[in-house]
C-alpha cells in the first residue's frame, strides 16, 4: 500500500509539473507600448544623378510619360513618383479622375498653373445598352516639360473657384517640404498678396510644396510659389502674352 501511494504521489507531481510548464510556455509576452505609425512623408528626396520626382496637388494621381493622358500611354504609377528619365519622353502628364477631384471637374483652362505645357480633358463617349449615345466627363491633366537642370515637377490642380477651405482639403497632410520662412511673408506681400493667403499660404507651402496666390487685383494677376529641393521658395510671375 505504502509502495502504490508512493508511486501514485509521484505520479500527481510529475503532473503538476507538466501542466506548470505548459502554462509557463503558453503566458503571454507583454507587447510593451503601442508605436504609432510613421506619418508619410511626401516632400522632395534626395535625388541622384538621372532620377524625376513627380508629386501633385492632391497626391495618389497617375503619372503618364508624353503629352497625353491617354491609356495608350503607359502610366508609370501614382505621384509622388521617383521616375528614370530614361523612362521619360520630353514631357510628363499627370491625370486627376473626377472623384478624386472632389467635385464637379472645372473647365480644362480653370487651372493656375501656368508653369504646365498645357492642359486636357478626358470625355467618355459610347453607346449604353440601349443604343443612346452617351458622353461622360471623367478626368483632367496637366502636361509640364520635362527638364535635366528642373528633376522635380509638381502638377497643382488648383482654380480659382477654390476657397482656403477647399485647399486644405486638396493638400497632403504633414509638414512635407522644408524651407527657410525668413522673409518669406514679406516677399509675398511685395506681391500683393492679401495677408490670410500669406499665412494659408505658408501653410500649405509646406504640406503641398506649390501654390497659387492671389495679388491685390484678385485672381486677375497670381504668382505660383513653389518649393525648390533645395530648400528655397521661388516666387514665379505668369509670362507675358507675346504681342
Amino acid at each position: 500500500m505504502t509502495a502504490e501511494m508512493t508511486r501514485r504521489t509521484v505520479s500527481l507531481a510529475q503532473a503538476l509539473f507538466a501542466v506548470f510548464l505548459l502554462l509557463v510556455w503558453k503566458a503571454p509576452v507583454s507587447a510593451g507600448p503601442r508605436t504609432r505609425s510613421p506619418t508619410p512623408y511626401y516632400g522632395i528626396p534626395r535625388l541622384a544623378p538621372g532620377l524625376f520626382w513627380v508629386s501633385s496637388v492632391p497626391i495618389g494621381l497617375e503619372v503618364h510619360s508624353g503629352d497625353s493622358p491617354t491609356p495608350l500611354k503607359k502610366v508609370l504609377g501614382r505621384t509622388p513618383l521617383l521616375v528614370k528619365a530614361r523612362d521619360l519622353d520630353r514631357f510628363v502628364t499627370v491625370t486627376i479622375q473626377k472623384a478624386e477631384f472632389g467635385k464637379d471637374l472645372p473647365n480644362m483652362l480653370a487651372f493656375l498653373d501656368f508653369t504646365c505645357r498645357m492642359t486636357h480633358s478626358t470625355i467618355f463617349q459610347g453607346v449604353d445598352a440601349g443604343g443612346k449615345e452617351i458622353q461622360e466627363d471623367r478626368a483632367r491633366a496637366i502636361t509640364y516639360p520635362v527638364r535635366p537642370d528642373s528633376p522635380v515637377i509638381i502638377a497643382l490642380f488648383q482654380t480659382k473657384d477654390h476657397s482656403l477651405a477647399d485647399l486644405d482639403r486638396l493638400y497632403p497632410p504633414g509638414a512635407n517640404f522644408r524651407f527657410s520662412e525668413q522673409n518669406l511673408p514679406e516677399r509675398l506681400a511685395k506681391k500683393g498678396v492679401p495677408p490670410e493667403f500669406i499665412s494659408a499660404g505658408i501653410r500649405l507651402l509646406h504640406r503641398g510644396g506649390k501654390i497659387a496666390l492671389p495679388s491685390a487685383r484678385g485672381w486677375d494677376v497670381w504668382s505660383i510659389a513653389e518649393v525648390t529641393p533645395s530648400g528655397q521658395v521661388e516666387l514665379l510671375d505668369p509670362p507675358v502674352p507675346a504681342k
